[in-house]
């Protein structure tokens, strides 16, 4: 009877004789399962920036630029800002320009500040102090949340539980067990905060009463969302 040899079968057959010491040849296939998990959190912003304008030509009675930085300053000791940490001049400068038809002149100087405040609280009453002294061109320019490292590492972890516990789920459905993590990868997305202020748009008789009355409103704002977002490969065994 004579001997029957397919392609294949010469190829392992010589690969086996040039193997070292009699070694067999293995199996070294990996198998493996990957796992995806999002976290998600909701911060409120720890530092808040306000842009304070002031201008000359917008008030009655033609104050001084000076007047109108002393009447901002009192407004900001009045709530006991640190004035020389949190506020700075942002921008200052002076032009002339010319009425219609007419020669004369029409100075324009002003000033623009940022200023940072840690809260809610404080920025509403900062605000209202400004308008009572007839300052009311200030807008929230940003908000910020100082802690985001701290945050991305708290997140971290719980997507790695979270993904470890899917894994070894998963993997038990079918008799098997996880390994250890053969590749990690991570990214973190969001930052970008929903920006606004609220307040009740209502007539007052005077600006004394809208005062009070904007007091006692409160001003919510947006929370910035972070999200991120883990891949694990664990190895099955």
């Amino acid at each position: 009877m004579k001997a029957r040899f397919t392609i294949q079968g010469i190829f392992i057959a010589a690969f086996l004789i040039l193997l070292p010491g009699g070694m067999l040849a293995q199996n070294t296939q990996q198998y493996y399962i990957d796992i995806n998990a999002t976290v998600e959190r909701k911060v409120t912003p720890d530092e808040l920036y306000l842009s304070i304008k002031i201008s000359e030509k917008e008030y009655k009675g033609k104050k001084s630029l000076e007047e109108l930085q002393e009447a901002m300053i009192g407004a900001l000791k009045e709530n006991r800002i640190d004035i020389p940490s949190c506020l700075t001049l942002s921008y200052m400068g002076s032009e002339v320009s010319y009425k219609i038809f007419s020669t004369k002149m029409k100075p324009k100087t002003e000033a623009t500040y940022t200023l940072k405040l840690h809260d809610a609280a404080t920025m509403q009453q900062v605000i209202a102090s400004l308008e009572k002294r007839g300052i009311s061109n200030v807008e929230l320019e940003k908000t910020v949340y100082t802690k985001k490292n701290e945050l991305k590492s708290e997140m971290g972890i719980e997507a790695m539980k979270q993904a470890q516990q899917e894994a070894r789920v998963l993997a038990g459905a079918i008799g098997q067990e996880i390994g250890k993590a053969m590749s990690i990868n991570s990214s973190m997305h969001g930052g970008q905060p929903d920006v606004r202020m609220y307040k009740r748009n209502v007539k007052f008789a005077s600006i004394d009463e809208a005062i009070e009355e904007d007091s006692a409103t409160a001003i919510n704002i947006g929370q910035i969302t972070y999200i991120l977002y883990v891949n694990v490969r664990f190895e099955l065994k």
